[in-house]
């Protein structure tokens, strides 16, 4: 009914935008209410490394400009050749790392890159997802894993661009594989979101 062309635009982008944020909220629904089913996942022998790999360049894909590279624990990078295995449902563990990445780059500065550090300590498999935003306050940090959690006051503004739902299945997910996630972070340094698996087979 708008017969001018540049409220008609606006306006179509508008319904396009919303369209896609109900669509994002729809499907982290359905996959927060897969996971509080208890459904059997999908595990497979697969190689960490190579799916961080592949989420980053997903992620390199749709933030075209964010440089995410991949490190071991102490920060040398891996080469070509190397592979960290661990039993895991593929799936839902790049999904966990695209929400993560998506994060870090959200809230880290243009040039500086994200990283994503992978490895065993102690026995146990390790992925982070290291930003260099602005960093949580630590009143919001035990929040942040929170169902439809914003932190929109916050002076971080923790998962306003979101649906308040990602960092809650990076949660459901990691619980359902026997593991963990948690955060610690600095104010003007960044942020690092944790990824612990139980042990290396689980």
């Amino acid at each position: 009914a708008l017969s001018d062309k540049a409220k008609l635009d606006d306006a179509m982008t508008r319904i396009e935008s919303e369209a896609v944020r109900m669509t994002s909220l729809v499907e982290s629904l359905l996959s927060l209410a897969r996971l509080d089913d208890d459904k059997p996942l999908e595990t497979h022998e697969t190689d960490i490394l190579a799916l961080c790999r592949n989420a980053a360049k997903d992620l390199s894909v749709a933030e075209y400009r964010r440089d995410i590279r991949l490190i071991d624990l102490s920060g040398s990078e891996f080469e070509s050749a190397s592979t960290l295995m661990a039993n895991v449902d593929q799936n839902m563990i790049k999904q966990i790392l695209i929400n993560l990445l998506a994060n870090a780059s959200r809230f880290s500065p243009e040039d500086k890159p994200v990283y994503v550090a992978a490895g065993v300590a102690d026995g146990f498999l390790v992925l982070e997802v290291r930003d260099s935003g602005e960093g949580i306050p630590k009143s919001l940090r035990d929040k942040v894993f929170e169902r439809f959690y914003r932190a929109d006051g916050s002076r971080v503004r923790v998962g306003q661009d979101g649906t308040g739902l990602g960092l809650s299945i990076v949660d459901a997910v990691m619980r359902a594989h026997g593991g963990s996630v948690s955060v610690r972070s600095e104010l003007g340094k960044g942020s690092t979101f944790t990824l612990h698996f139980l042990n290396r087979e689980s």
